[in-house]
Formats: C-alpha cells, structure tokens, sequence
C-alpha cells in the first residue's frame, strides 16, 4: 500500500482505512418511484503519529498520496499527543459479514420491496402518505499501519424504511419503521409493514394526560430516549475525565437487578455485525451491565492510553444509530449492543398499567444534559394507556427524566427484542416515575 509507505517515511507510525462502497438507493415519494441510483464510493483515511502528536487526513484520490500524507504531516504539528501506538499484527477470526444474495439484489428487486409496502399500507388506508426507501449495499473495509497490522473485510447491508404521515383538518401524524440486515434469510420487511399498520390503529383516536408522573412503556425504538444518555456514562472517555456519574461505580450495584447490557459487535444476526473495529482491533465481547452492576466501560485506543486501560474493540466512525463514513476519525461507540430481555409480552406490559403512555418516537434525541442522564423531549409517537388498553396518540406532550434514577429500580422488560437502527437489540422497556407535561 503506497500511501502507507508514503506515510511512514514522514511520520513515527501510521495507519490507512480504506472502504470501497457499492449502493443502490431507491426513494418512492407519496407512493410512487421517484429516484433510482448506484452510487460508488473510494477513498482513505490516514492518521500518523509524528513526535507524539497525532494527525488525521482523507482522500478520494487513492492514486496520488502526497497530498494526504502532506496534509495529515501539517495537522499533527498542532495535533493532540497521541498518547497510544498502533496494534501489530494479530489474528482475527473472520467472521460471516457478506451475503452473496444481498450483494445480487438488483434495482427491481428493491423497487418490488417497495411496492410490496405501499401497497400492504395503502390496503389497510388508501388515504395515507407513504414515502418509502430500499436500498442494497456491499462495503469492502481494508485497515492497514506501519506495525505490521492488515485486516480486511467485506460487509453486506440491506433495507428497507417507511414513512407514514396522517394528515387531518388539525394533525398531522407521521412516523417511520425499518428493517435492515446483513444477509438475505433475516431481512423481513413485512414486519416493519405490519407494525407501522399496527402504530396507525393505535392512531385512529387521539387521547389526552394530565401533567403529572406515569408509568411509561418505551418500545424498543422508544428506548433510545433512555439508552442514548446512558452510555455517555460509558464512555472511556468521560470516565478518565470524570464526568461520567458512574467513574466510581465499577463492581457496584446501580441499575435495577433485571438489567443486563452487554456490548458484542460479533454476534450473529446483527445488521452492523463485524470481526473487527475500525481501528483493526477485534470486537469483544464486553458485559457492561450484569444484573444491574456495572462490569466494564468502552474504549478505543485514545482513550485507552490516556486511562491505562485495554482497549475494548469500540473505535468506530460513526454512533449506535448511525454511521459514519471513512472522513470520520474512529472514536469510542458501541458495535450492537444488546439489552437483556424479561418474561413478559408487550401486551402483558400494556395491560399492568392503569394508567400511563407508550412512547414510541421523540423529537430532538439527546436533548437535556446526556452526561448527567438527564432527558427532556417532545414526544413525537406516544399513545395513552387507560386500564390496560391503549386508547389512543396524544400530542402537544413532552417527557422527561433521569435515565439513572428510572433503572434503578422497578424496571420491566419484554420477552421479544427488536433491532433498533442497525446497532441496538433491546425488548421494550417499563419504568415508573416518568415526569409528563401536557402542553394547551
């Protein structure tokens, strides 16, 4: 690798990420085929480490390297210290992250997904909008540094997405469902259809709350509300700068006891499953949560050295629900992580409150104060429970809350799991004492 070679001569050590990347998106707008593409993407990401400083540079022009190298060479004279070496070379189990199915999907077979939805949609309600994405994609990962490391990878995606909105004379009602996989035999579009037709039968009536404090029942698109501050406080990072409140609770008993995180980039079935992270490291297995007591934290190799600690396999560009490209530097996220189930049905759940909300969809996710758990949010999809039953949306409604507090204790979770966003698997959640506010 050149640019590699190139790289090292100016510099201590350093390192190449280079993705090549084949897509096919398709977008149906108000039911019907409104674009078509294959979009091709090559390029490079280089860091190097020169007299301890770190530099970071990219690059779509993979046949000339000077540039790049010149670049990352310039910004590592006002770099941060490294503070951390490279890995060398080791041995990575591969791992099945390619479907040759997934990768022969043509554009008609992504245009018959689509019409599959609209027209499974537009049988239950012809007066709905739907707005529909399918898309197809192969990526191959090749990581290479000065320390005698090179991994590479090949990883399939495929998805589909719906987009509902309900207009009446006084509201306006939308949302989304999608369903993403690696391989072929996992990818199930019609329960993505069937739950949004599920969500508009919710829909139907609208209800109001009072202000006041409820049980809340958080699907498990809803749980990103509780899951998105609470792993600022595993973040290697704040942990080392101790802004995370759990920098002193390894080994202790924080969370409700039926509560278990667990971060395992490698698991099969996971739509974002791979055998290492983009900084060549193996993904781990790493408990971060064993029956509510705090087991471990996340690292990448920054932050690692900065905390004298082993890094976890988490150094990846992009976050839990969305991804980054290669012009991202790698920084410490969860791989899939996955939150223990329970014993109940979501419809037992439903039918144990007397009176609350199921929220489903906010507005603004990581609103409020992320490192303290701190949560306030518009909700966007939530229905209101009376008796046990759902009776209908409420609007003009906001939650609020600290995601610490809620788990500790009284915590219910469902007996079914979803993949949420390609990276989370959790069940639907319950906890009590969700702060709410009727608005008008």
């Amino acid at each position: 690798m050149e640019l590699l070679k190139d790289a090292h001569k100016r510099a201590d050590s350093a390192e190449v990420y280079e993705v090549e990347s084949h897509s096919i998106p398709v977008q149906f707008e108000s039911g019907e085929l409104e674009s078509l593409k294959e979009v091709e993407t090559r390029g490079a990401a280089l860091r190097l480490i020169k007299d301890g400083k770190l530099g970071f540079s990219t690059t779509t022009n993979l046949e000339d390297s000077s540039e790049v190298v010149k670049r990352a060479a310039e910004t590592a004279k006002l770099g941060d210290d490294a503070g951390f070496e490279f890995p060398g070379d080791r041995s990575i189990e591969p791992l099945d992250t390619y479907d040759a199915e997934v990768a022969g999907l043509t554009s008609g077979d992504l245009i018959n997904y689509g019409r599959k939805a609209i027209k499974s949609i537009k049988d239950f309600d012809n007066e709905i909008e739907v707005n529909v994405n399918t898309s197809r994609s192969v990526n191959k990962v090749r990581i290479a540094n000065s320390e005698g490391l090179e991994v590479e990878e090949k990883q399939s995606r495929v998805s589909l997405t719906v987009e509902l909105k309900d207009v009446s004379e006084n509201d306006i009602f939308s949302f989304h469902e999608r369903e993403v996989a690696q391989n072929l035999k996992d990818f199930k579009p019609e329960e993505a259809v069937e739950l949004a037709i599920q969500k508009l039968k919710w829909a139907k009536n609208q209800a109001k709350i009072s202000s006041g404090s409820f049980p809340v029942v958080f699907t498990p698109k809803g749980t990103l509300v509780l899951f998105l501050p609470l792993l600022a406080g595993f973040d290697g990072k704040n942990v080392f700068q101790g802004t995370s409140p759990l920098d002193d609770s390894l080994d202790e008993h924080v969370f409700s006891e039926n509560l278990d995180l667990t971060d395992h980039g490698s698991i099969a079935g996971s739509p974002a499953r791979r055998s290492f992270d983009d900084e060549g490291l193996p993904v781990e297995r790493t408990p971060l949560v064993k029956s509510g007591v705090i087991k471990n934290f996340l690292y990448d190799l920054k932050t690692a050295g900065l905390a004298s600690a082993e890094p976890t396999g988490n150094g990846l560009k992009g976050g839990l629900i969305g991804g980054g490209d290669f012009r991202s530097p790698p920084s410490i996220s969860p791989t899939s992580l996955l939150i223990g189930t329970g014993d109940k049905t979501f419809g037992k759940m439903i039918t144990e409150i007397d009176s609350g909300l199921v929220v489903d969809q906010v507005l603004g996710l990581g609103q409020g104060n992320p490192l303290s758990g701190e949560f306030s949010n518009n909700v966007s999809v939530a229905y209101r429970v009376e008796k046990g039953e759902i009776v209908g949306k409420v609007k003009n409604t906001m939650i609020a809350g600290n995601v610490y507090d809620l788990l500790e204790s009284g915590v219910e979770l469902g007996r079914e799991a979803d993949w949420i966003g390609g990276g989370l698997r959790t069940p639907p959640i319950t906890v009590d004492g969700v702060n709410v506010v009727q608005k008008g």
